[in-house]
């Protein structure tokens, strides 16, 4: 299991679901790190201000990326009980991981 620190804000965002979102993104972003073994500690900061939202990542100490990785509250909310979105999330944070770590 991977060593994840997860930062998070929440503007519009009623406190039950911040948790639920919360608890997603780690999910996600520990089976990322077992599935690719591409980073074993992750720092991750989550912002939502008026339903926008951002994520950035230093994994293992490496952050090569400095543009945010946006995201939709929509999506994020139907990743939490569909499987579908909840791909196209885990796809969108590899690929953002990707590009953290300076890779291709």
């Amino acid at each position: 299991m991977a060593e994840i620190t997860l930062t998070s804000a929440f503007s519009t965002v009623p406190g039950p679901d911040q948790e639920a979102m919360r608890r997603l993104l780690t999910e996600t972003i520990d089976q990322i790190a077992r599935d690719d073994g591409s980073f074993t500690r992750a720092k991750v900061v989550f912002t939502e201000s008026d339903e926008r939202c951002g994520l950035t990542a230093e994994l293992d100490g490496v952050k090569k990326e400095g543009v945010p990785l946006q995201l939709d509250l929509d999506q994020l909310e139907d990743a939490q009980t569909g499987a579908g979105a909840r791909a196209q999330l885990k796809e969108a944070l590899r690929l953002y991981f990707r590009r953290v770590m300076g890779q291709p």
